[in-house]
């Protein structure tokens, strides 16, 4: 799907026919329906995704002292 198809289709979305893609964290990227998936999810890096690596950048420890 080229760009342009691509957004007039992402218009037609509804809760009813779509559904939140999350990234490997669970943050939501993008509302997505089964025949745009894979020309949505092209945009995000692999690591983004889970698909590659891991998240070494990410801290589990407060920013603050407790």
């Amino acid at each position: 799907m080229d760009r342009d198809a691509l957004r007039h289709h992402i218009q037609t979305h509804t809760k009813h026919n779509s559904y939140w893609e999350h990234d490997a964290r669970g943050i939501p990227l993008c509302r997505v329906c089964d025949s745009c998936l894979r020309d949505q999810l092209a945009k995000y890096k692999p690591w983004v995704l889970g698909l590659r690596g891991r998240y070494d950048d990410a801290v589990e420890e407060n920013i603050e002292p407790e």
